[in-house]
């Protein structure tokens, strides 16, 4: 992956109670904006969670552009909806699998964004690695292919989750938090909606001020955690 990176996650035009959405015209001129800039300032496209949206909308603005991109996905949510995340106006889908391997074989690069999307630093061990190898084993399988990125939930990693992700057999991973000192997870800088094409060339020359905004709404990805734990939310098991 490339050093720049910006993270998404929903392309819709409906309406929802996140920031992390984005409508169909933004992400488009988001886009032409990536494509006007000279080929080696051109940052990589992520996508996390993997709802159906990547697919249906995302995909086709990509595709006529001539980009390809990374997507992340929680395995245990597939072909279902968010139940997971905030649910105000409505819940979401996830990707079915038959549109993963669509998106694999047209160049993507799927990695895993875990098994159940939980905060992967709460962990015991058991559950670490249960979340990082089941994720890893479904989308192999899935595949026939290695699958060999990750993307941190909410951005959470500490030294524990570092190893275990090593031991798993992942070679790199991203995070819109911060990166590793070791090179290990690079920093993505994440898509809001509020985003306009100046904070996206911000974000692209990593301007201190963005970097300050983007510190200050990571933080409160813990308000999700602190839902899950009301809700006790569970890790997911795969359906067969």
């Amino acid at each position: 992956m490339s050093a720049n990176l910006l993270s998404y996650h929903k392309i819709t035009d409906r309406i929802d109670f996140g920031i992390t959405t984005r409508t169909l015209r933004d992400f488009r001129n988001d886009v032409a904006l990536i494509h006007s800039l000279p080929s080696d300032q051109r940052p990589n496209f992520c996508f996390d969670d993997g709802y159906e949206d990547t697919f249906t909308n995302a995909f086709p603005i990509l595709s006529e552009f001539g980009f390809t991109a990374n997507l992340f996905i929680i395995t245990g949510v597939l072909g279902k909806f968010n139940s997971w995340d905030f649910t105000f106006f409505g819940t979401f889908k996830h990707l079915s699998r038959e549109q993963v391997k669509t998106l694999s074989d047209a160049g993507w690069n799927i990695g895993s964004h875990t098994k159940s999307h939980l905060a992967l630093t709460t962990l015991s061990p058991s559950l670490l690695r249960a979340e990082l190898l089941d994720s890893k084993k479904f989308l192999e399988d899935l595949l026939g292919k290695a699958v060999t990125s990750i993307s941190f939930p909410f951005g959470n990693f500490n030294a524990r989750v570092l190893d275990a992700c090593k031991e798993a057999g992942f070679q790199e991973a991203i995070s819109i938090k911060k990166p590793s000192p070791d090179g290990f997870v690079k920093r993505s800088k994440a898509v809001y909606r509020f985003d306009s094409l100046n904070s996206i060339r911000a974000k692209l020359r990593n301007a201190p001020l963005e970097l300050l905004r983007l510190r200050t709404i990571n933080a409160c990805s813990g308000a999700t955690i602190f839902m899950h734990k009301l809700k006790g939310y569970r890790p997911i098991h795969h359906a067969e």
